[in-house]
């Protein structure tokens, strides 16, 4: 994946869990200005942050019962994790 593109997923992302810069970096455990320099292509983003960020996407969604939080090609994954968290309540 091209650095644009992770760029575009990482702000996508963030955007539609309804995060703001600041909530994002504290979710990933970044200081506010590191993870500033992710969105704004000044630093290459690592992809293991764009993982996490996806799981916290996953996690977010099945709080919310909301699966179009997740990437989409992510969504069949929280799907079936959705309903595995359902089944031990």
């Amino acid at each position: 994946m091209s650095e644009h593109n992770k760029v575009h997923e990482l702000v996508a992302l963030r955007t539609a869990l309804g995060f703001t810069q600041s909530k994002m970096a504290h979710e990933i455990d970044l200081n506010l200005r590191d993870y500033q320099a992710f969105e704004w292509g000044e630093s290459e983003i690592p992809d293991l942050y764009l993982r996490a960020i996806e799981r916290i996407a996953m996690l977010y969604a099945v709080r919310h019962k909301n699966p179009m939080l997740v990437p989409p090609a992510l969504r069949a994954e929280a799907v079936q994790f959705a309903r595995m968290v359902e089944a031990s309540i």
